[in-house]
């Protein structure tokens, strides 16, 4: 299997709205790729169908060759999810919170203690991992939302704008944890920071509007329209409006 995602012809209407229109694309084995786009582009909504969390209105979408509309449990069980703003209960510590989730997820025993020990260390949580979640800032708790994404060690990570809510140093981070996360699992996250885009991903998805305008290799797509990504970003997005 070449392919870790597969989605056909996904569309979603929102009553009469169109919230996704006819989206296909293929993310191989260990690639990084951006589904890149301004707000209200389609891009959660793309996520949430790709995890099996809204039901399309047509296509289908496959993870690691099992269909997700189908099989949907089998198929996210091997993918680590972090989609909008993550909220958790607020009386719970973080080592809490994500015994209580990896057990939901088989984990048990020693291994999931030194897992979430690993995790926690990851995000630069270990001074919080006994402290209440309900002191959390947006960032801690964004920090959180990837070390429960990380718990299980999926091989495919689908992200909704990883770096939200983080300063400078905390988004510095994350993008060091994705870079070393994509030397062996598959990373497809949303995105409308062209900084954090380029710095994680090798192909982008650029989408506006519900429609895919490109998809292709960040140089490819540089050399294609001779500027920068970012250029490639405002050229196609002003066209589609």
């Amino acid at each position: 299997m070449r392919e870790s995602i597969v989605i056909e012809g996904l569309s979603k209407y929102y009553d009469s709205f169109l919230a996704l229109d006819n989206l296909s694309l293929k993310v191989k084995k260990n690639e990084d790729v951006a589904l890149l786009g301004p707000n209200g582009a389609g891009k959660t909504t793309a996520l949430k169908l790709l995890c099996g969390l809204l039901h399309p209105s047509s296509g289908t979408a496959y993870i690691n060759g099992v269909n997700v509309m189908e099989e949907r449990e089998r198929a996210i069980s091997m993918v680590g999810t972090m989609l909008e703003t993550p909220e958790f209960y607020p009386f719970l510590t973080p080592v809490e919170t994500l015994s209580y989730l990896g057990r939901l997820r088989g984990m048990s025993g020693q291994g999931l203690k030194s897992r979430i020990e690993e995790v926690i260390k990851l995000v630069r949580l270990e001074g919080w991992a006994k402290v209440r979640i309900g002191k959390f800032s947006r960032g801690m708790k964004q920090r959180l939302a990837l070390a429960q994404t990380l718990l299980h060690d999926p091989p495919i990570l689908i992200l909704d704008e990883p770096a939200l809510g983080l300063d400078p140093r905390g988004m510095m981070e994350v993008r060091e944890i994705l870079k070393k996360a994509k030397k062996k699992k598959t990373v497809f996250l949303a995105s409308h920071l062209i900084t954090e885009v380029v710095q994680v991903c090798d192909k982008v998805a650029l989408i506006d509007h519900g429609h895919l305008l490109v998809y292709d290799s960040i140089p490819r797509l540089k050399r294609k329209y001779r500027t920068s990504l970012e250029g490639v970003y405002l050229k196609l997005t002003e066209a589609a409006i």
